[in-house]
Parts: structure tokens; C-alpha cells; sequence
């Protein structure tokens, strides 16, 4: 062999030796995590889909059965129907609560805009399902607040219907998920270029006219965005259907129906792929309206927005934002008061006690250890897998990064309780990696479900860094890890660190996820309230309620003190 070729194979070989590696393992560790948890319970799901009834894996049974039920049950048409009434409602009243509100906080002069849009947020990070509970005890059949109108209305003729069915499904959902339209609207009025308006009404153009064909052109994409947002959320909530839908089914409570109640995780897995379809057809439904809509504004200079300051204008924006706030958090007012009573019959609470927040200790001492140990581990994984990912697609840009971008802000537009099914049809009892009833589980799915928080907010911060200090590093002879460690990291801190404190806080109060993954031996508070209420026992259930309130509250109000940020922008899509 030639002395040529030799050193040829030589410098080959130390080019790859010297080559840094780190990066590309670095990579990998996120996409394994992914195609093992997320690629493939997803294609098992699908797979599961076609084959028949039951929970086995038997190929044998290939067949659409599992989706004609779609066209011959009368329950699954109206639980699909159902889904698609309350998602198309949900969005259009809370565009109706929500823009108004962005709107007058943006452009209206009034007062405590501040404490508006501080308490504004506490409705997405407070467990809907309480507030399903909560309005129970406000208009149920005998609820106060009904019972109190109706005292009124009933000599007229008319009649306040009670909060269950599609009617309560939808109203405790629009007052949960207002916030995400108020604070995006609020957001594209706040941040909208003025020039534009005052040119329009220097040319004489009316105020309807201007909001008409300037103002709402421009944010119509942070309207889109927050609209599919709602959707998403709302045909994937279990807790608030399960509580106040009685007979009226939904996609989710079918799916937990059709698991709890018949062992049936193949018609669950076609009843989670539906949902998947509907979700991925909304999206692109979305994509396209905001494509044909979508406008830029070329400009360099800036004005601030002239504040309406008639006192019309003032007093119609403080009243309209203070009764939605008054809405929005009467559920929580309820539940505090209700969690001092044994119950509530009539205008007033009956039986004033101390026992209910007594016993929780005793009741439930396992599922608290349950609920911090669970969230404080999948926010530990979420922290470490969303800071790599984002530094991955934001800084090194490898081949491929698109690919994980969008598998980590996949589960975000997935209902907590298809992905559920989905881990169930991949690590049931019976598969290769069997994981059914464990804590694993139910941190994979947290994990899975929660990277896109830590995620989304490490890019944020990334984008605000200039990457010639990292370049700097580089260039004197450190190695990516070094680099990373000591120059990256401190800087991108903050925004990890508000990333993993909101997916802590909100993994305490999940219950779509946990619902059809827990056991005996991992209960978490959020199922012991929901098995509470489905019991009966409201002021046991409201105690234990008002104690997982308090901790989200404070977990919040620490992030917001600590590191002087909104929790707001950790909800957008992107």
C-alpha cells in the first residue's frame, strides 16, 4: 500500500477523531425520546384503530368496524357533533368576550390595566374542572345564583336553565378560555403600527371604517392564532364535559367511556384518531384563512396610540372588563366559600366546618406525594429536553431540525387524553415495554405534552441573544459543551427556568392526561377532587380544590416575582 493512500486513511481517521461529536448526540437524545414516546405510540394508535374491538393486538381483525360506528351509533354521531358544537361555539363567544377586552385594555384609557392583565391569566392556569365544580354550586339545579334569579324571572315566564348539558359545557369553557383571545388581541392592539389609523382619519375615514379595513386586518393572525388555540383546548377538555355534560357525550368522556367502561382501547384509538384528524384539518383550515389575510406594515418609525379618553369610552370599557373578571373568577370565590360548609342547599351553605380541610391529610396524603413527586420530575426532564432542543434548532441547525421542532409542538395542538391513548397502545400490558399504571408513564406524558412550554421560551430567549459571544467562545478554543455551559446557559436561564416553573404548575392540575394512565398506587390530587365530585362530596372535594388553587396561585405569583415576566407568553402556539 502506497505511503499516499496511508496518509490519506490517516487524516481521514483524525478528522473524524478530532471531530466534535457532541453536538450531533446531543441531538439525538431528543428525537430517540420522541420516536420511542411520541412517533410510535402515535402509529400504534393508528394501527390500533383498524382492528377490532377490544384490547388485544390482533391483526387478524383488520377492519374499519371501529370507525363505522361513526355512521351507525346514534352515540357516537352526537359525541362527535357534540365536539364540533362546543369547539365552534367556544371560539366564536370567547372572540366576543376576548377582542373587545384586548381591545379597550389596548386602546382605552382606564383604570388598573395592570391588575387586568395579572388576573386576566388565572382563568387558563386554574384547573377548568374546578370551575366546572364551582359552577355547580352557582347555577345547578340548586344552585344560589339560579335559584336567586329565578325568583325574579320565573313570574314572567321565564326560567334559567341549569348549568348541565351543552349549555353549561359551553359557558364554564368560554369564561376558562377568554383569556387566550384577550391576551393575544391584546397583545396585536398594543403592538399594531398607529400610522396607518391616523393617515385613514385624516382622509376623513369614519372609526367603524378604520377598524373594518385597517386595524382588524392587522391582527388578524394573532386572532386566528388564538382562535385555533381555543378550539384545540376545548373539544380536547375531559374535566369540564365529564362534570357537567350528564348524558351529553364528547369525544373525550366517549373515549374515556369506551376504555373505563368496556376495556375497549381500539375503538378508543379510532375514536383519538378522529379527534387527531379534526385537529390537523382545523390547523390547516387556520393556515389557509391567515395566508389569504395577511398583511405586513413597512415602516421604521413608531407612535405611541392615541387612548380613547371619552368618558363614555372609559366607562363602558371598565364595566365590560370588570364583569367578565367578576364571570371568570366567581368560580373560584365559590369554591373557597363552599370548602367551609358541608353542603349547599338553597340560597345558603349548610353545616359550617373545619373537618373538610381537616381531613385532607388523612385522605389524601399519597396523592399529594403522587401529584409533587409526578410534577416535579416531568418539569426536571421537560427543563433539560426543551433547553437542548431549542438550542439545537435555534444555534446549530442541523438537518433535520425542522423535523424536531414541529414533533416537539405536536403534542401541544394534541388533547391530553389522545395522547393517553396513545401511550396505552404502545406500553399496555402485553407490549414489548410494558408501563401501564406506573409513574413512568404518567412522567412520559407529562414530559411529552409540557416540552413545548420550556421549549417555546428557551427559543424566545435565544432569539434575544446575540450569538457572537458564543462565536467568541468558539473562536478561543472552546468546545461546544464548554461554550454552552458557561456562556449560553447563564444567559438563557430565566427563560428555562419560566418555562419549567409553568409546566410545573400547570402538571399539578392536569387531569386529561392522567385520567386514563393512573392506578391504585399514582393518584394525584387533581383525580381524588374529580372522584370527590363525582361522589357527592362537594365540600370535601371544594377544600381539596382551594388547597391545589392556593399552590398553583403561589407557584405563579413566585415566577412572576422571581423573574419579572408574564406568564402569558409560554400559552402561544409559537
Amino acid at each position: 500500500m502506497s505511503k499516499a493512500v496511508i496518509d490519506t486513511k490517516e487524516s481521514w481517521i483524525e478528522r473524524i477523531l478530532k471531530k466534535d461529536w457532541t453536538p450531533y448526540v446531543v441531538f439525538a437524545i431528543p428525537l430517540i425520546f420522541l420516536s420511542i414516546f411520541l412517533f410510535w405510540p402515535l402509529v400504534t394508535t393508528l394501527l390500533r384503530a383498524f382492528l377490532g374491538p377490544g384490547f388485544a393486538m390482533n391483526f387478524e381483525n383488520l377492519g374499519t368496524e371501529n370507525f363505522s360506528r361513526f355512521f351507525t351509533s346514534r352515540l357516537y354521531q352526537r359525541s362527535l357533533r357534540n365536539s364540533l358544537i362546543i369547539g365552534f361555539a367556544v371560539v366564536v363567544t370567547t372572540a366576543f368576550i376576548g377582542i373587545p377586552m384586548g381591545y379597550c385594555v389596548a386602546r382605552v384609557k382606564m383604570p388598573f390595566k395592570n391588575l387586568l392583565l395579572s388576573l386576566g391569566i388565572l382563568p387558563i392556569i386554574m384547573p377548568s374542572f374546578i370551575g366546572a365544580f364551582s359552577w355547580i354550586i352557582l347555577l345547578g339545579r340548586q344552585g344560589v345564583v339560579r335559584l336567586f334569579l329565578n325568583t325574579f324571572l320565573t313570574p314572567l315566564g321565564i326560567e334559567i336553565p341549569s348549568i348541565y348539558g351543552l349549555f353549561g359545557i359551553i359557558f364554564t369553557m368560554s369564561l376558562a378560555l377568554y383569556p387566550f383571545v384577550f391576551l393575544l388581541s391584546y397583545g396585536a392592539f398594543s403592538s399594531a403600527n398607529p400610522l396607518l389609523e391616523e393617515a385613514a382619519m385624516m382622509m376623513g375615514s369614519s372609526r367603524w371604517r378604520i377598524m373594518r379595513t385597517i386595524t382588524l386586518p392587522l391582527v388578524i393572525p394573532s386572532l386566528g392564532a388564538s382562535a385555533i388555540l381555543v378550539f384545540i383546548r376545548s373539544i380536547g377538555n375531559f374535566g369540564i364535559p365529564a362534570i357537567l355534560g350528564g348524558e351529553q357525550y364528547v369525544l373525550p368522556t366517549l373515549i374515556y367511556f369506551r376504555v373505563n367502561g368496556f376495556w375497549d382501547l381500539n375503538g378508543a384509538a379510532a375514536i383519538a384518531t378522529v379527534s387527531i384528524f379534526i385537529t390537523g384539518g382545523m390547523l390547516l383550515l387556520q393556515k389557509f384563512v391567515i395566508s389569504r389575510r395577511e398583511y405586513e406594515t413597512i415602516s421604521a418609525s413608531r407612535s405611541e396610540h392615541k387612548l380613547h379618553t371619552h368618558w363614555a369610552a372609559r366607562l363602558f370599557a371598565t364595566l365590560y372588563c370588570g364583569i367578565v373578571l367578576l364571570l371568570s373568577m366567581a368560580p373560584n370565590i365559590a369554591i373557597i366559600i363552599m370548602s367551609f360548609f358541608e353542603r349547599w342547599r338553597g340560597p345558603y351553605p349548610e353545616g359550617f366546618t373545619w373537618n373538610n380541610y381537616l381531613r385532607i391529610p388523612q385522605v389524601i396524603s399519597s396523592e399529594i406525594f403522587n401529584s409533587l413527586y409526578l410534577a416535579v420530575s416531568a418539569s426536571i426532564i421537560t427543563a433539560v429536553l426543551g433547553c437542548l432542543i431549542a438550542y439545537i434548532v435555534e444555534r446549530r441547525r442541523p438537518k433535520g431540525a425542522i423535523i424536531l421542532d414541529l414533533a416537539v409542538m405536536a403534542p401541544f395542538i394534541l388533547p391530553g387524553i389522545v395522547v393517553s391513548v396513545a401511550l396505552l397502545s404502545a406500553f399496555s400490558s402485553g407490549s414489548i415495554l410494558a408501563l401501564g399504571g406506573t409513574y413512568t408513564i404518567i412522567i412520559i406524558s407529562f414530559t411529552i405534552r409540557r416540552t413545548p412550554y420550556v421549549f417555546r421560551s428557551v427559543v424566545a430567549s435565544l432569539s434575544q441573544l446575540d450569538e457572537t459571544l458564543e462565536e467568541s467562545s468558539m473562536i478561543s478554543g472552546a468546545n461546544w459543551v464548554y461554550t454552552f455551559r458557561r456562556v449560553s446557559l447563564p444567559l438563557i436561564m430565566p427563560g428555562i427556568l419560566a418555562g419549567t416553573i409553568l409546566t410545573f404548575a400547570t402538571l399539578l392540575q392536569e387531569l386529561s392526561t392522567t385520567v386514563l394512565l393512573y392506578s391504585a398506587r399514582t393518584r394525584t390530587v387533581p383525580i381524588q377532587i374529580f372522584a370527590a365530585v363525582q361522589d357527592g362530596f362537594f365540600g370535601e372535594g371544594a377544600a381539596m380544590s382551594v388547597m391545589l388553587l392556593v399552590t398553583v396561585f403561589i407557584v405563579v405569583y413566585i415566577m412572576n416575582r422571581m423573574l419579572g415576566r408574564s406568564v402569558s407568553s409560554s400559552f402561544k402556539l409559537g
